[in-house]
């Protein structure tokens, strides 16, 4: 199910000019757990002590995930693929959210205003497209991950930057197509995601 031009709009106006980065796939694995490590080598002797002939060996870290059924490792791997897809729209939400404050906090209300708008317009133009072949769920996604990283769920930032009324009018939007704007993003309930997010380590960097 793809989303209406007028919700569209919303996501456009929670980003900014960036490159998009290409996401790896989902691991394939045969067995019933992912090792996730780095290309970095297996060990790392550090130096040796002249008066000491046994080094010492440095192991990195490596992430096992594992799952008891197959709609859990569903799930998994739904939720991952779509956090790699809306991931370069969230770092450019994030970037965006902080110039606009920066910038609201440097100029007069008029300049700043001439800012937005120009800035939505060029937005509208090279996001647009891309963010009408998102689906609902992958939409879903990018608003959960721009609450995590901006503290502030959607409604209260399009308040912040459009005003109550427009705030109001992208609420009623959302709501029509299963979304709640003012949902706030739970560590807690969205454990996958933690999951997920720890996983991909340096790659997942806001």
């Amino acid at each position: 199910m793809k989303m209406k031009c007028g919700f569209v709009m919303l996501l456009c106006w929670v980003s900014q000019i960036a490159f998009a980065q290409n996401s790896a796939a989902p691991q394939k694995v045969t067995g019933k757990a992912v090792a996730d490590s780095t290309s970095k080598p297996l060990y790392n002797i550090g130096e040796v002590p002249k008066t000491d002939s046994v080094p010492n060996v440095n192991f990195p870290d490596v992430n096992i995930i594992t799952f008891k059924t197959n709609e859990e490792w569903m799930e998994y791997y739904r939720t991952r693929a779509r956090i790699l897809k809306v991931l370069p729209y969230v770092r450019i939400a994030k970037q965006l959210y902080v110039e606009l404050q920066e910038k609201e906090d440097t100029s007069s209300r008029r300049e700043y205003r001439h800012y937005r708008k120009d800035l939505e317009k060029e937005m509208r133009g090279k996001f647009e497209n891309e963010l009408k072949d998102l689906t609902t769920s992958q939409g879903e996604m990018l608003f959960k991950l721009v609450n995590r990283e901006t503290g502030n769920n959607c409604y209260k930032t399009i308040k912040e930057i459009k005003g109550p009324f427009m705030a109001w009018f992208y609420q009623a939007m959302a709501r029509h197509w299963g979304y709640d704007l003012k949902d706030t993003y739970d560590p807690k309930k969205e454990r996958m995601i933690e999951l997920i997010i720890k996983e991909l380590g340096p790659a997942y960097k806001i």
